[in-house]
């Protein structure tokens, strides 16, 4: 073989060699940015859920919006023995379709669910935001004389409703056991793969940030 033969191949195979070493190198490349970003995700939602101890309470607090999960979980704690009271907060919304508050529709399901009418308790204060409900569930608490309270909302509120709620009862000696609801949609493994789980993430880290900046509570 000629000496121009052999320069010849050694730089066609170095050039193969080159390329696929190449190749190899983006692909490791996509393979590492594809598992930091879905270990970044899951850890951002993980972040906002945020979970207390549970033991025995005066009353269990269901916050407004999201959906009947919340009350279900409610029910649920209280058919675990944690607690006989449910309060819920009074947004002053009327239900859809119907003329009376849907704190009165709560009520009711309350009740059919064996909740007795007298362990069911609405706030005096109408609310609109998570801090309107710590200030109303405070001055409820206070009013009837509970020293502890579970509040019951989706995972993905918690964070924030923490950060409120203990602001709120920061100089009151009130026992408060956040609760996220066992049965919620969102999940922080999973979150990222719906629409609807990026709607509802994002919109709670802008939150968080307008509280960090004192903007919005």
């Amino acid at each position: 073989m000629q000496p121009t033969e052999k320069l010849h191949k050694k730089s066609c195979l170095g050039g193969y060699l080159k390329a696929v070493g190449g190749g190899m190198g983006l692909l490791l490349f996509l393979l590492v940015a594809i598992f930091g970003s879905f270990l970044l995700l899951r850890g951002a939602g993980a972040y906002l859920i945020y979970a207390d101890e549970l033991e025995p309470v005066d009353a269990i607090v269901v916050l407004s919006g999201g959906s009947e999960s919340r009350m279900t979980e409610a029910l649920n704690l209280c058919d675990e023995g944690y607690g006989d009271v449910i309060v819920l907060t009074e947004t002053g919304e009327q239900l859809e379709g119907y003329e009376y508050l849907n704190s009165f529709d709560m009520r009711i399901q309350l009740m059919n669910n064996g909740v007795p009418s007298g362990n069911i308790l609405i706030t005096d204060i109408s609310v609109n935001t998570t801090l309107d409900e710590a200030v109303a569930v405070r001055e409820l608490l206070k009013n009837h004389q509970y020293s502890s309270a579970i509040i019951v909302t989706d995972p993905y509120h918690t964070r924030r409703t923490a950060l409120l709620f203990n602001k709120v009862f920061a100089d009151n000696s009130t026992k408060l056991i956040i609760r996220p609801v066992r049965s919620s949609w969102f999940n922080s493994r999973s979150w990222f793969l719906s629409a609807k789980g990026w709607q509802f993430t994002t919109l709670e880290y802008i939150k968080l940030l307008s509280m960090k900046l004192g903007l919005e509570e």
